[in-house]
């Protein structure tokens, strides 16, 4: 599996990003990146909080997320668009571990 898929990303790659889709209401505060694991048997990845879905990650799937919501809900993290090009995704934390 490329890097790409494995959410494998440089520093260089988490500074474009294209694609994905504006105006979900929420706050993004940025953090220091940090890997954490899918704890739930399937975990959805979304283009904005509670929006729709942009690809799902199964159990033990390790992400690198660099961002949460003001809420401390969501995850923010790079992903590679299915519809072509990186965007940033979002996962709910309380499915999630750090590893």
């Amino acid at each position: 599996m490329s890097d790409m898929m494995e959410n494998k990303l440089n520093e260089e790659e988490l500074d474009v990003v294209s694609g994905g889709e504006a105006g979900s209401g929420y706050k993004v505060r940025p953090i220091t990146p940090i890997w954490v694991r899918v704890t739930a048997s399937s975990l959805n990845c979304r283009y904005s909080p509670n929006g729709k879905i942009a690809k799902v990650y199964e159990r033990g799937h390790k992400l690198k997320v660099d961002g949460i919501t003001t809420d401390g809900e969501w995850y923010r993290l790079l992903i590679y668009d299915p519809r072509g090009g990186t965007c940033y995704g979002y996962i709910a934390k309380r499915y999630t571990e750090k590893c």
